[in-house]
């Protein structure tokens, strides 16, 4: 589903791609750590595109309060 949604995203549908990612974020259960952040970290950079920025940075603070150094997170929250 990861995949799925870079690929959406990358077409521009930013619509079926936060879908899907939410759809894949309500199973927890089973999921790696590593997974679940990049799950996260990808929605945000759709909420980002999205120009819902107050949704993008809440998901974003989520990811720097579990892991700080993950991806460009501090960047991207300007730290």
């Amino acid at each position: 589903l990861l995949y799925k949604a870079r690929a959406l995203r990358g077409l521009g549908l930013l619509d079926a791609a936060r879908k899907t990612l939410t759809g894949a974020l309500r199973r927890k259960k089973g999921r790696s750590e590593e997974l679940l952040r990049a799950l996260r970290y990808e929605r945000a950079l759709v909420y980002e595109d999205l120009g819902q920025r107050r949704r993008a940075r809440s998901e974003l603070e989520k990811l720097y309060a579990e892991a700080p150094d993950y991806e460009d997170v501090a960047a991207r929250l300007g730290l």
